[in-house]
């Protein structure tokens, strides 16, 4: 470990009477065990089940004069009340409130600091799958299996990396989180209890990602049969789900709302129907915010009964 400054400071429960500051010089473990490690470079937080027992990293990134925060638990990390994706270096800001199970980081510029001992507890971590509201949006590319069955892979793989590249920078911009890629389908999230916006931030998210892929789409080698650029159909939806850390560190959205919107998707764009189509539960979250066409009932494959839908355009 690097003797020096601190870069920054990091302070636990801000105006608690637990409060406490640990300095950040290279990196910065917390858990419930953070084994290996220093108390130096780690916060313990062994009062909370729902902590990892390695929760988190807080990386120093000298070259670009930054930190990074790293998402490694079980039950998912907070920057100011938006989910980071897991493994992924999230930079920090002063001022940032990183929330850990039950407890809040607050990241501060360096001063002089105290420390807290703890005693390491081995106990096994909670796994939280508390239901919540979210919006989701699913973005499809149209047609793709015909595209990836004849085109050379790999540009498939270097247009399609870039593409998404885009859409997950464009996501940061509009507070989503990335859930995953499956197959060609782009799944983002907006979590209703940190994000009252959420319906309208999807929306315009979705809104924004059509310019995206149309500027990038319009230079790919990768292209439909007749020669014309790829598009991308989105489906909105908004409902209860359960989000959970499964095996093998994928993380798992279940929900009615998430099986419809990877449906809606499927008929976006075809048929005549406009590129964005959204349930009536985001129209009636994101009503006065943006154009609704005329609602269509359609029967969902797998769903029992029919869904009312709206395209979706600007004001």
């Amino acid at each position: 470990m690097v003797d020096s400054e601190p870069f920054a400071q990091i302070v636990l429960d801000p105006g608690s009477p637990g409060e406490a500051t640990r300095p950040l010089l290279d990196r910065l473990f917390v858990g419930r065990e953070c084994a290996g490690v220093d108390d130096a470079h780690r916060i313990l937080l062994s009062d909370d089940l729902a902590v990892s027992r390695n929760h988190l990293e807080i990386r120093v990134d000298p070259e670009q004069s930054r930190a990074v925060v790293v998402d490694t638990s079980s039950n998912g990390v907070r920057v100011n009340g938006i989910r980071i994706e897991r493994a992924v270096g999230v930079t920090l800001n002063a001022g940032d409130q990183i929330q850990v199970g039950s407890h809040l980081l607050e990241y501060r510029a360096a001063a002089v600091t105290v420390q807290r001992p703890e005693k390491v507890v081995q106990r096994s971590t909670v796994s939280v799958a508390t239901p919540m509201t979210m919006a989701m949006i699913v973005g499809d590319l149209i047609n793709f299996s015909t595209v990836s069955e004849q085109a050379d892979q790999q540009v498939l793989v270097h247009d399609v990396h870039h593409l998404y590249t885009k859409l997950r920078e464009l996501l940061a911009q509009f507070r989503g989180t990335l859930v995953d890629y499956v197959g060609d389908a782009f799944f983002a999230s907006w979590e209703l209890e940190v994000d009252p916006a959420a319906a309208v931030n999807a929306l315009r998210f979705a809104l924004a990602a059509e310019a995206v892929v149309a500027e990038c789409t319009a230079n790919y080698e990768l292209r439909y049969a007749d020669g014309t650029p790829l598009r991308m159909a989105w489906g909105a939806t908004m409902g209860p789900v359960v989000m959970q850390l499964m095996p093998g560190s994928v993380v798992m959205v279940l929900g009615d709302a998430v099986n419809l919107g990877f449906r809606i998707s499927s008929i976006a764009g075809r048929e005549g129907r406009p590129n964005i189509l959204a349930t009536e539960l985001v129209r009636q979250a994101a009503d006065g915010q943006f154009i609704f066409g005329d609602p269509e009932n359609v029967t969902v494959k797998g769903r029992v009964g029919i869904e009312t839908i709206y395209g979706v355009t600007a004001l």
